[in-house]
């Protein structure tokens, strides 16, 4: 079964508090016991070196003990620890008198030893002198560089084992709480977290059954925001790419139907012997003609687009003249201006060269597109006018048609394949909807932009932006 990311989440953090927790627990435990039992021992040192001190002179005069034992009671009376008195071989010589049955016994010969050298020694465990586990001190007696006994003191732990004891449990508790607490966050962060995923995951599916109406509502403002943020420009991309698919079929479609039942109409005529005449006959094999031309252009244009639109960038560039190019489109363009009476200019035109990195053949036939479409538009005995501006690192170029304008709303739309401001009169003028597509593909792959200004009335001025060439 597939595990969702919701449990991976309550798992994961779960696993983290609870093992965070425990080992915080078990070092706190231990620091707090070692602790207690390190105070404890520097406390025991300290007494048993003053009882030592004590009672050192009654060893030294062989006293009766019962004045050592008096003292005895008194000291674990103030300090609450058992003390015994024990001579070099280890043998219990004096204790307080609830502990007086001990007398005469010895103590572990690890201890005795360690007396014997003049070191005093601690230890914690089960003497076998007491079943309950306790902490005790012998510290050596020592007279004229001789031991001449020793005092052990006894003290239980049970104390320190039930502080520790309260602290973990304390501690326990608290963990536990933390833990619910922990819990319920972690709940909500991965809910916060998992939301937005699932819907963006179900909004997916339905863009993939081609519903592309619905977006993601997330209101955070952060990595999850961002990402259904960007879901929804991809949805919104998506949307935008499939009606321009469903458009560009369309128009591809109605451009070709055109041409071909044209073209089926004056065969079928022909078939059927309407052309009575030569004249006839050579009139609709010029219509024939004229369409077959039509469609095969219009053919050709969607087979280039769809090459650099889904090609790798243009290879073959090159340090390009671009004047060289412009007067060079005017002299090819020439007799189809002159069909129409118009007059193309050029203005600004600067005296020194100027070169782009590019393709030749590629920028000539953008400033052909240029000039066909100003051509198209312009009015018989019009001027067609070239503006070149030259700044620092970039050229603007510029074709001027005196033709009736363009729509400001309608400005953005025009590099749109088979866009036309007026359908009518653009088949009319026998354009495809192309050839401004091309010119932005072109364009920017030379790493430039494409402009156009236009006024109703005034006509239009459409061009590109290039960076100059750098030999750098």
């Amino acid at each position: 079964m597939r595990v969702r990311l919701f449990i991976k989440m309550i798992v994961l953090y779960f696993c983290i508090v609870i093992s965070t927790l425990t080992m915080l627990g078990v070092l706190l435990s231990f620091l707090i016991n070692n602790y207690f039992l390190f105070n404890k021992q520097m406390e025991m040192i300290t007494k048993a070196s003053n009882i030592s001190n004590l009672v050192k002179p009654y060893l030294i005069d062989n006293r009766y003990p019962g004045t050592v034992v008096s003292l005895l009671n008194g000291a674990e009376k103030n300090l609450g620890t058992e003390i015994w008195i024990i001579d070099p071989t280890g043998r219990t010589v004096a204790a307080a008198s609830k502990a007086r049955e001990h007398e005469g016994d010895f103590i572990d010969a690890r201890d005795i030893k360690a007396m014997n050298s003049g070191k005093t020694s601690v230890r914690k465990g089960k003497s076998k002198l007491f079943d309950e586990t306790a902490l005790w001190v012998v510290t050596p007696i020592e007279h004229n560089n001789k031991i001449i006994g020793g005092t052990i003191m006894f003290s239980p732990i049970i104390g320190i084992t039930q502080t520790t004891e309260k602290v973990r449990n304390l501690f326990i508790y608290s963990a536990l709480v933390s833990t619910i607490f922990a819990t319920i966050v972690v709940h909500f962060m991965a809910k916060y977290v998992t939301s937005p995923l699932r819907e963006i995951n179900k909004l997916s599916k339905h863009l993939a059954k081609g519903d592309f109406s619905k977006r993601v509502r997330v209101p955070q403002n952060d990595e999850i925001g961002d990402l259904a943020e960007a879901f929804n420009h991809m949805a919104s991309q998506i949307e935008k790419q499939e009606k321009l698919r469903r458009d560009f079929v369309a128009d591809v479609s109605h451009e070709l139907r055109s041409p071909l039942s044209n073209i089926q109409g004056f065969i079928e005529a022909m078939i059927d012997r309407k052309d009575k005449t030569p004249e006839d006959r050579a009139r609709y094999l010029n219509i024939i003609h004229k369409e077959t031309i039509r469609l095969s252009r219009l053919v050709n244009e969607l087979l280039y687009l769809s090459r650099i639109e889904s090609g790798p960038p243009e290879t073959g560039t090159a340090p390009v003249n671009l004047i060289n190019v412009i007067e060079h489109s005017i002299q090819k363009f020439k007799p189809s201006a002159e069909e129409k009476n118009q007059n193309i200019q050029l203005a600004n035109l600067p005296d020194d060269e100027i070169f782009v990195n590019g393709n030749y053949d590629r920028l000539e036939q953008v400033i052909t597109n240029l000039l066909d479409n100003a051509n198209r538009y312009s009015p018989i005995n019009s001027d067609i006018t070239i503006t070149v501006e030259k700044s620092d690192d970039t050229v603007v170029v510029l074709v001027k048609d005196m033709g009736e304008g363009i729509p400001a709303e309608e400005l953005p739309l025009i590099w749109e394949r088979f866009y036309k401001v007026d359908k009518a009169r653009n088949r009319q003028h026998g354009g495809t909807g192309l050839g401004l597509a091309i010119v932005r593909q072109i364009i920017e792959s030379h790493c430039g932009t494409v402009k156009v200004d236009s006024k109703i009335g005034n006509g239009t001025q459409i061009g590109f932006v290039l960076p100059l060439y750098n030999p750098a």
